[in-house]
């Protein structure tokens, strides 16, 4: 009989946890700021979520979070560590202490091409709000700048599929130089015992 509700989880799924945590990216980031569309914040998690990505920053000073449209997410944000934030400065300056580089997609003119950037290195990168952008607080904090470059009459791509888009180049370059490779740490142990836990107490 299949598993439902809680209880003691089977080996097989066990062993997929540990698979895919395997492969999890614990010193890369995504940063969502202010998105006001529910199928955005979505379509970031489960770009996160599918790129490897362990973890998401919520930081919400100038809108009301939307919350996820589920049909977009098909569930991946529980399957990602998400931390709230109401200060983007102290967001970046946390982020910066946990030894990342944090990256602001943003048209700025000190804006690199994203495919320019070490993303084998712990790094983060913000995506902001749909209308305004990065918050100059974010800006003024942030390391650096990166931009998508577009060949077209579009200025810029969709907040959601920017994101894919960096990740994308980012996890790239980790395959090439083999960070993508199965790998187990103390943090991965926490990690697997965390998502054992939450489906058994479901």
């Amino acid at each position: 009989m299949a598993r439902k509700y809680g209880g003691p989880l089977g080996e097989r799924r066990k062993a997929r946890m540990r698979a895919i945590i395997e492969r999890r990216q614990l010193d890369l980031a995504m940063v969502i700021e202010d998105l006001v569309d529910p199928h955005n914040t979505a379509a970031v998690y489960r770009s996160a979520e599918a790129f490897g990505l362990a973890q998401v920053h919520l930081v919400y000073d100038r809108a009301k979070w939307p919350g996820l449209n589920p049909a977009v997410s098909a569930h991946t944000h529980r399957w990602v560590r998400t931390e709230h934030w109401y200060d983007p400065e102290l967001c970046a300056r946390a982020l910066q202490e946990r030894g990342m580089t944090v990256y602001a997609a943003a048209l700025e003119p000190s804006a690199v091409d994203y495919r320019d950037v070490d993303w084998t290195k712990p790094s983060a990168v913000v995506m902001g709000q749909e209308r305004r952008g990065v918050s100059e607080a974010m800006l003024a904090q942030a390391d650096g700048c990166v931009v998508v470059p577009m060949a077209g009459f579009a200025q810029s791509l969709n907040v959601s599929v920017c994101a894919g888009v960096i990740v994308s180049e980012a996890l790239r370059q980790r395959r090439a130089a083999g960070m993508c490779e199965p790998a187990w740490s103390e943090a991965k142990d926490e990690l697997l015992r965390a998502w054992i836990s939450r489906e058994e107490d479901l």
